[in-house]
């Protein structure tokens, strides 16, 4: 009798399972496929392919070698207690900074020519075209968070004309981007900016980082973009700060508990745009031509890219 193929598993409750099952078969035949939660040989599972798989369920597969989380986020796996202490390897981009960059050029761009004023014009069949739009010169971006997907985000912005300021933990160069880092740095990026997009990982250190004092430290002019998590948002903070005009507004891709809740009063706050998770999507046939690629890495003992720092947390 010959012996079971070792099994590459998969859990991911928005992706189509045949995409990945045809590439994974296809260019690694040693290997089977199979949905984690059907698995009946556990011990066959070397390698875990998921996305926000429920506590507990790594547990269970003794002979994992690596767990490949199918987005650039991994916060959410790190928050169970009984993960398995194997490799964890996140997705670099996967088609999601280009997207991400069009998203947050679509927001900068709706702020700086008050496309919102023109929305509502139209609602009540006036025809006024504004002259008193700031030149594009004159109308900074902040990006916080300048890693593989933060500098693309930077630069698409930058070629657009605006100054493009960036923030991160630590130093960092871009060309053409002015950077500060630290939390010395943070109150002049802030301050700077007329626009500041999150794209920070979600840590220890970032966990509510946009509560009441940070938004205070921004101009009363100015926006927020979030597409990094939802942990980083205090949401009763960003109300009361609307409420009393701290900042002007706010376009919001991810939340503390998703999906947001009917009851959130971000539905229908008139300076907030909420948009479902959508910033940036994994693009399954580029993020497989990476964990493929890992997965050869790793079965000759090599050293997979992007490996998760479980310390810091990214």
């Amino acid at each position: 009798m010959s012996e079971a193929p070792s099994v590459i598993g998969f859990y991911s409750p928005t992706e189509d399972e045949e995409i990945w099952k045809t590439r994974i078969e296809r260019d690694l035949p040693t290997f089977q496929f199979e949905l984690l939660e059907q698995v009946e040989e556990k011990r066959l599972v070397e390698y875990a392919l998921v996305w926000s798989p429920p506590n507990g369920l790594l547990k269970t597969f003794e002979n994992l070698k690596a767990i490949f989380v199918l987005g650039a986020g991994v916060d959410a796996l790190l928050r169970d207690p009984d993960l398995p202490k194997v490799p964890i390897v996140r997705l670099e981009d996967a088609g999601m900074a280009q997207q991400m960059a069009h998203y947050v050029i679509y927001g900068v761009l709706r702020f700086q020519r008050r496309f919102e004023d023109y929305e509502n014009f139209q609602m009540i069949k006036q025809w006024e075209p504004l002259v008193n739009i700031e030149p594009i010169e004159q109308f900074p971006v902040g990006v916080m968070g300048l890693g593989a997907i933060g500098s693309v985000v930077a630069e698409q912005v930058s070629k657009l004309g605006f100054p493009v300021l960036g923030w991160s933990a630590s130093p960092k160069e871009i060309d053409g981007i002015c950077t500060f880092y630290g939390d010395d740095g943070l109150a002049s990026f802030l301050a700077r900016a007329r626009v500041v997009v999150d794209l920070l990982p979600l840590t220890t250190a970032t966990e509510k980082l946009l509560n009441r004092d940070f938004l205070s430290r921004m101009s009363a002019d100015a926006f927020l973009i979030n597409i990094g998590r939802g942990g980083h948002l205090i949401e009763d903070d960003l109300l009361e700060a609307l409420e009393k005009k701290v900042i002007a507004g706010a376009m919001l891709d991810v939340f503390e508990r998703e999906p947001l809740s009917a009851e959130s009063l971000l539905w229908s706050h008139p300076k907030v745009i909420v948009t479902p998770h959508v910033s940036g999507i994994t693009m399954p046939q580029v993020a497989l031509d990476q964990i493929i690629s890992n997965i050869k890495l790793l079965e000759s003992d090599g050293i997979p890219m992007a490996l998760v720092d479980r310390k810091k947390g990214y």
